[in-house]
């Protein structure tokens, strides 16, 4: 599993996915942030798991109907939590984000939304 993090996402959520021996590409790593939509597309294109704090990308699924990957968002995460709570849902919904689900996580709950 890899995955791809949203410019909006802490570089120690990033930190933690490396030191858990998982690919993970930081967006600003990239260059210029390319907009939500290439976002997804590299995402969904490259098999990236997508992580965000961005509600758009919602939109961009289900009021466009972009092809998706997986899409994890964490809402209202302080961003030293980020990457102790991605790899909790990691670890306990492995199978939803194989079966690309959207996963919306805060500090006390998860929300999952089977792919469309």
């Amino acid at each position: 599993m890899k995955f791809l993090l949203d410019s909006c996402i802490s570089i120690f959520a990033l930190n933690e996915l490396k030191k858990a021996g998982f690919e993970a590409i930081w967006v600003p790593e990239l260059g210029k942030d390319p907009g939500d939509e290439i976002i997804l597309k590299k995402a969904f294109e490259e098999d990236y798991v997508l992580i965000t704090a961005d509600k758009d990308f919602g939109d961009l699924i289900y009021v466009l109907g972009m092809p998706h990957p997986a899409v994890i968002r964490l809402v209202n995460v302080p961003v030293k939590e980020q990457g102790k709570i991605l790899l909790q849902i990691i670890e306990k919904h492995k199978v939803d984000i194989e079966n690309k689900a959207i996963i919306s996580a805060d500090r006390f709950r998860i929300r999952i939304r089977p792919s469309i």
